[in-house]
């Protein structure tokens, strides 16, 4: 059984685009867990990553904006971050899609399949809160 991830309050940045785009995210992540489970095609696990991979790219740069905006004093540390984030999902999309020497398919989507678990959830706990407080003293 797939372990699919759940919205709680304890993700909520008080950032109402930045919060509606998270759990946009949290549910494309649980599409692919659940494609996962149905033992979907490699192509068509492929095909899903990328479109999430398009609305993380979307969602990190309208986010490196709105910092930017406000002068957000630790972005380039978090655009590094979202930089890495994006090449680790690209490199796992290209392994599902065009194969691994190193590791099985089965492997791979395992793999897969963890970081989508971890990155958003990690990723908003540990960068993504940092600025809360920041946005907060500006108003």
């Amino acid at each position: 059984m797939t372990a699919f991830l759940e919205w709680n309050a304890e993700y909520e940045l008080g950032v109402p685009a930045m919060d509606s785009d998270h759990r946009d995210l949290m549910e494309m992540c649980n599409h692919f867990l659940f494609l996962v489970q149905n033992h979907t095609p490699a192509a068509q696990l492929s095909d899903c990553l990328d479109r999430l991979i398009l609305r993380t790219r979307a969602h990190f740069q309208a986010e490196e904006r709105m910092l930017d905006r406000h002068g957000y004093p630790a972005l380039a540390v978090h655009k590094s971050e979202h930089e890495r984030l994006i090449r680790d999902a690209e490199n796992l999309s290209a392994a599902i899609r065009h194969g691994n020497d190193d590791k099985s398919l089965e492997d791979i989507v395992a793999e897969t399949s963890d970081f989508l678990r971890s990155w958003l959830l990690e990723h908003i706990r540990q960068n993504d809160r940092p600025y809360k407080p920041f946005l907060r003293s500006l108003s």
